[in-house]
């Protein structure tokens, strides 16, 4: 019964807390970049604000590009280039949530990734935020690791 709690303990040290990484570039609305022009340029959150299914991190997409893996009580800031018209935000888990965008210049977009229980592993649902909603929530929220 010792080695079960021990391993069982082990366990959930190992994968109670998954991380954000985000694998392109970290977009801050209070930090300008360099590649950053308001004439061309928006910006894209996702927000998970739940520690809910803690141990299970979203693959976050935008139209075919990876943009990180989103962990609890965190969130995923990236630019688009508006000139490149609608984009679709993809988050997988056991299902696939898609949220069309069309992205315009200087605006900041903020999603909402709801988790919900599945089958196999915890379901998501993305959601557009109101701008004084997600300024709240990203207060709490840490910001990714980058594997830049």
């Amino acid at each position: 019964m010792k080695k079960f709690l021990s391993a069982f303990s082990l366990f959930l040290l190992l994968v109670g807390c998954a991380a954000t990484t985000q694998y392109v570039q970290v977009s801050d609305s209070n930090k300008k970049s360099n590649n950053y022009s308001s004439e061309t340029m928006a910006q894209i959150y996702v927000l998970r604000p739940s520690s809910f299914g803690s141990a299970i991190t979203f693959k976050i997409y935008q139209n075919e590009k990876f943009i990180g893996e989103l962990g609890p009580n965190s969130y995923l800031a990236w630019q688009v280039d508006s000139a490149n018209g609608q984009i679709e935000v993809i988050s997988k888990s056991e299902n696939y949530s898609v949220l069309s965008v069309t992205p315009e210049a200087g605006k900041t977009y903020y999603i909402k990734q709801k988790v919900k229980m599945g089958w196999i592993m915890a379901r998501t649902d993305l959601e557009l935020l109101s701008e004084e909603e997600a300024v709240e929530m990203l207060k709490k929220l840490k910001s990714p690791k980058t594997s830049v």
